[in-house]
């Protein structure tokens, strides 16, 4: 009698675990990464940005405060929030849209004449593919404006008391570059900047109630704000791989972002709204119309923690930072090409 033996070979594996991936985006501290979840990382998120109305922003307290408390849970939860009724006309909107198109159209020749290397501060035309935030891509597709707070512009408002050595000149040297054509360019950016800031400081007060300070808390900080309008052009992407700027953190107090058109179709309704850092990443297939407009504290604003949100048992997790500090250094390494910028990097060493 025979035996046979069955010889078994098992084929073990061992489990690894998946290797971690990241999205990686432009901060104001330079490359910047974040962990995607996955498994049980996984958390519940939101699904949708909420649309909040804005309508009673000016009525009575207990008003105010439900508002407070729609935007405190959108910033909190999503980062972004969608402003209705906020006050800016729909005709105003569009002389906006007007203008920012008959600019983008003009030949290139007729733009760089106020491109921002012309700018010490760094204000004026950015031309296509000029910055270069996803080091993957051949660069931003788009074309920019840059316009800041600029002491000497009367439409600017700048009280007659207020510290201006931290301006060119002592406040006394023009900073924004206006284009000559359209030749109501500057008049529609400047009516539709008072309706923006209106609505910007009036939100202010309602983000002070939702941290349970003072709805006046932020006033001394904000006398003659740090807030400057971005008119946006992306053109239609010719390349798979093209993308109107590469994911990024921004570095203002928050963004109201209006997206006055996508395929030429105008959008007059909510306005896009964005805090404190929340990052970003916008590309489309299309051509479209942006007009960011970044709102910010006065350049000799101490930011600090607020006080309802530490205590001994949560300490701050910050040091105190000047605002005009801040935001120029966050600045210089966005536009790292710049002659300023170079300049300034060439003083550190």
């Amino acid at each position: 009698m025979s035996t046979t033996k069955t010889t078994i070979v098992t084929n073990t594996t061992v489990n690894k675990a998946p290797e971690q991936q990241y999205v990686v985006f432009h901060g104001a501290r330079g490359e910047g990464k974040r962990p995607i979840p996955s498994g049980s990382q996984m958390k519940k998120t939101f699904k949708s940005i909420s649309q909040i109305d804005f309508a009673k922003m000016h009525g009575s307290l207990k008003d105010r405060q439900a508002l407070a408390a729609q935007v405190k849970s959108a910033f909190t939860k999503c980062g972004f929030l969608y402003a209705c009724n906020h006050g800016i006309s729909e005709e105003l909107q569009a002389q906006v849209l007007d203008v920012m198109k008959a600019f983008f159209a003009l030949p290139t020749e007729e733009k760089v004449k106020i491109h921002i290397n012309n700018s010490p501060e760094i204000k004026g035309y950015e031309c296509l593919f000029e910055t270069k935030l996803d080091t993957r891509t051949r660069g931003d597709m788009k074309e920019a404006l840059n316009f800041g707070d600029d002491p000497t512009e009367p439409e600017r408002n700048c009280p007659p008391d207020f510290d201006l050595s931290y301006y060119p000149g002592n406040g006394t040297v023009p900073i924004n570059q206006w284009p000559a054509q359209p030749a109501n360019f500057r008049d529609v950016l400047y009516q539709y900047h008072a309706a923006v800031m209106a609505f910007s400081r009036q939100l202010l007060h309602i983000v002070a109630l939702a941290l349970d300070l003072d709805e006046d808390f932020f006033d001394t900080l904000t006398v003659f704000p740090m807030a400057g309008l971005r008119p946006l052009y992306y053109p239609p992407q010719e390349l798979a791989e093209d993308i109107g700027i590469g994911a990024h953190a921004g570095y203002s107090w928050f963004t109201v972002v209006n997206q006055l058109a996508f395929a030429s179709s105008p959008i007059t309704g909510p306005l896009a709204l964005e805090v404190l850092n929340a990052n970003g990443h916008w590309g489309a297939g299309t051509a479209r119309y942006s007009l960011p407009f970044f709102f910010s504290p006065s350049h000799d604003a101490l930011v600090d923690i607020v006080p309802t949100c530490w205590s001994e048992e949560r300490p701050k997790t910050a040091e105190p930072i000047l605002a005009g500090v801040w935001q120029r250094e966050r600045l210089y390494r966005s536009r790292y090409k710049h002659p300023t910028a170079v300049a300034a990097r060439g003083a550190k060493q």
